[in-house]
């Protein structure tokens, strides 16, 4: 009895802690992801801006860092008009084209704190870095975090 007991205790830690990795694993691809897309985002610059095509950097806003990438997440859903609930479905990567964001959708979510909607994803964007003076155009430009995220 009291072996059977110790074995239900040892499992119950055990599925609790491989829950507990595959979430951290999930942030970490997360993670991995976004600083592939910084790459591409810094790479393209540096392109533009090395052929001193400055006027182009304008656009990279608008434009959907995902296809900069040489291959796209299994988990990449393409391009939302409008996303809806269901195709936020947790895991996956999208970018919604009205906001101009890349999102991603947490799967699980024990240890992350929702925004303020309740929403449990993580939005980046391209940002433009202006020149010196305010009349210049961009001199550069970044992907950055729409909002802060906290996540264990």
């Amino acid at each position: 009895m009291v072996a059977l007991l110790l074995i239900a205790v040892l499992i119950g830690v055990f599925l609790e802690r491989a829950l507990y990795y595959r979430e951290l694993a999930e942030k970490s691809a997360m993670e991995q992801v976004a600083m592939d897309l910084r790459s591409s985002v810094n790479l393209r610059v540096a392109e533009l801006v090395l052929e001193n095509r400055f006027a182009e950097l304008g656009a990279m806003p608008a434009q959907n860092p995902m296809d900069l990438l040489a291959g796209k997440p299994q988990n990449y859903l393409g391009v939302l008009d409008e996303p809806q609930p269901a195709s936020q479905a947790g895991g996956n990567w999208y970018f919604d084209k009205k906001s101009k964001e890349v999102v991603y959708c947490v799967d699980l979510g024990r240890y992350f704190a929702p925004d303020e909607s309740g929403r449990s994803c993580v939005s980046w964007h391209v940002v433009l870095v202006p020149g010196t003076d305010a009349s210049a155009a961009p001199q550069w430009a970044r992907f950055a975090l729409v909002k802060p995220y906290r996540w264990f």
